[in-house]
């Protein structure tokens, strides 16, 4: 609040030009009132015969206490003499008196008359009529008063008690609006009743609106617009961080300087401070803080001060009025304005709640993305990587205004699945940035972005939310063929998935010349075999071999071939020799086995009358010229076909003739 100098209001209800200068004033204590007081009352009186009849012993109310819906402010009441049956009573409101509150003084009478000057009703000749005058004044002098001439109506032998009530509107004439009332009572009577007792009671009431101050929005971030111009938002004009920053009303900016925190003030009312200012917060406050109307409105230092509190009154249709609690008058949108940098003020209300200039929408901001998928997660999803969100600041609502900070983000990551977020991970707190580990395989991160304004750390509604889903992990495995040392082909497979080998891993190990691979194995030995599509979680190695077959045939040179002979299985001569019954049978081996030659089966033959054999060597030839040396034994590595030498037998020892 701004005090010191005289200072220059303008009055938008008065003529053009029209300047009213306010000056400081000079306290009055209460003494001094109180004797002006009586000084003016007792001026009322007429005749020379005036004598003060004396107060009561009423109370004076509670001094300082605040105007507001029923308070009770004082009594007064006694027994006073008089020539002339006159008696002045007076009642102090000793309480600040907005004119938002259309405040009304209810001042009630009774007076008692009795004669001969006896508190003892007695009957009167001819019973008396009764005047009251009830008045209201300030520091400035009086502000209102009523006088009239109140009949008995109701003459009764005993007593004669009529009851008066006046009521009257108080109208602020002086800087701190303390008000008292008075009244005076006195009887007309042919028997002069000397004695007469009054007592008089002032109590506040508001028959037309009674101000509310909606508490249900404290602690929460709003937004305020005029119901006249509901396209424009109470804005901290150019995001201002200095005091006198003027306010007024701007198309949506989506920006912290329309967004505002309710706080309680120090009266228990309720206090607006704009986002964007941050931790060392201006408030909004009433410029001068005085009651006229068109007084501006903008933002200031917090100073407790009753121009920074304000009572919201809701009306229950959706719209409050923002009273000014220093002045009564509610903020308004000057003249209905619907462009930007319409101003606001403050207007008195008094007998009009119903223009839209003052019925403001107040609404809860809720943070989140600009549009959908503008919030994002970026970075590479991989054991080791970094996810950063995108930055709120550019891709959500609202944004901090240009060159402010008022508004900070928490940051928190959740490891879950797409139907749930799961369990957190980090946060929540400033640190934006996400180190994927081994754990977050196969999960999804979600990153959820809350904002928060830096005065008193008010959070906003709402939340940006994006996520990314991580591979799972992947694991190493490798294929072997044929017992080699070195794979021969390797593949990074997803670490806790199906795998299923690849058809690469069989080309790969298949050789030339065999007759295919046999696989896949889990053991070097390949005996126990790979299931295709079991769960992979750790570094596999599996093994398979080439299979090659062995098979027999006669050597060129073989007797069973070149002679025309008939050859038989036995020595009866009981069975003919088909090639096939001389031949072992053929093996399927793996790549690189060992094998020892089998020998062919004996043939027999007649010759000459006698019963021979013919005989397999030992071994088996290369080819089919059985050149070289006969070999036993062989290491396999391809397809292979043995042939075999049947010979007969050269010399028997027996010589022919």
């Amino acid at each position: 609040m701004e005090r010191g100098g005289s200072v220059e209001k303008r009055s938008e209800c008065g003529g053009a030009g029209e300047v009213r200068r306010i000056g400081n004033r000079a306290p009055m204590t209460r003494r001094a009132f109180l004797a002006a007081g009586t000084a003016v009352g007792l001026s009322w009186l007429a005749g020379t015969k005036v004598a003060w009849g004396g107060v009561g012993g009423g109370g004076w109310g509670a001094i300082g206490s605040v105007a507001a819906p029923g308070n009770h402010f004082g009594y007064d009441g006694g027994w006073g003499y008089s020539d002339n049956g006159k008696v002045w009573l007076s009642v102090r409101c000793d309480a600040v008196v907005g004119r938002m509150t259309e405040l009304f003084l209810e001042i009630s009478v009774t007076s008692y008359y009795a004669n001969g000057g006896v508190w003892n009703p007695t009957w009167f000749t001819d019973y008396p009529d009764t005047h009251v005058d009830s008045f209201i004044r300030d520091e400035t002098g009086w502000l209102a008063s009523k006088s009239g001439f109140y009949d008995t109506t109701y003459d009764n032998s005993n007593y004669h008690g009529p009851y008066v009530t006046d009521t009257l509107r108080v109208a602020r004439r002086s800087w701190d609006w303390r008000a008292w009332a008075g009244v005076r009572a006195w009887c007309d009577s042919p028997d002069s009743a000397y004695g007469i007792d009054t007592t008089a009671e002032a109590s506040q009431i508001v028959p037309a609106h009674v101000l509310n101050d909606d508490a249900s929005w404290r602690g929460k971030i709003v937004t305020v617009r005029p119901r006249s111009a509901e396209h424009l938002f109470m804005d901290a004009s150019g995001g201002g961080l200095d005091v006198r920053t003027n306010v007024v009303g701007w198309q949506d900016t989506f920006t912290t300087n329309q967004n505002w925190i309710v706080v309680e003030s120090p009266q228990g009312r309720t206090s607006l401070v704009p986002v964007h200012t941050g931790a060392s917060a201006l408030y909004l406050d009433l410029q001068g803080g005085d009651w006229f109307d068109g007084d501006n409105v903008h933002l200031w230092t917090p100073n407790g001060g009753t121009a920074q509190s304000l009572y919201l009154h809701d009306f229950g249709d959706g719209y409050h009025m923002l009273v000014f609690e220093c002045s009564g008058c509610a903020l308004d949108l000057d003249g209905g304005g619907q462009d930007n940098g319409t101003n606001f003020h403050q207007w008195n209300p008094y007998n009009d709640w119903v223009t839209r200039n003052r019925h403001m929408k107040i609404e809860e901001v809720v943070f989140g993305p600009r549009s959908e998928g503008a919030f994002a997660i970026e970075g590479e999803p991989r054991k080791g990587g970094d996810l950063s969100p995108s930055d709120p600041n550019a891709t959500c609502h609202p944004y901090n205004y240009p060159g402010t900070a008022g508004m900070a983000y928490r940051y928190a990551w959740y490891r879950g699945g797409p139907d749930s977020r799961g369990e957190l991970v980090q946060g929540p707190g400033d640190k934006a940035t996400y180190r994927v580990t081994e754990a977050d395989e196969g999960a999804r991160l979600t990153c959820v972005v809350t904002a928060y304004a830096r005065f008193q750390e008010t959070p906003y509604r709402g939340e940006a939310a994006a996520y990314a889903d991580v591979p799972r992990g992947e694991v190493a495995v490798r294929f072997f063929a044929d017992g080699e040392v070195r794979a021969c082909y390797e593949v990074e497979a997803r670490r806790d998935e199906p795998f299923f080998v690849p058809r690469e891993a069989w080309d790969a190990a298949e050789k030339e010349g065999c007759a295919g691979v046999e696989g896949w194995f889990s053991d070097a030995g390949c005996s126990v075999r790979f299931e295709d599509g079991a769960i992979v979680s750790e570094p596999l190695d599996l093994y398979a071999y080439n299979r090659v077959t062995l098979a027999y045939a006669q050597a060129d040179a073989s007797c069973l071939l070149r002679d025309d002979r008939a050859y038989f299985l036995d020595e009866a001569l009981s069975t003919p020799l088909q090639e096939e019954d001389a031949l072992p049978d053929g093996r399927t081996l793996r790549f690189g086995e060992r094998v020892v030659f089998e020998r062919g089966a004996p043939a027999w033959f007649e010759e000459r009358g006698r019963v021979r054999m013919a005989t397999c060597d030992l071994g088996a030839y290369a080819s089919a010229a059985a050149e070289g040396v006969a070999q036993r034994a062989a290491r396999l590595v391809r397809n292979t076909e043995a042939y075999l030498l049947w010979r007969t037998p050269a010399y028997d020892g027996i010589e022919l003739s």
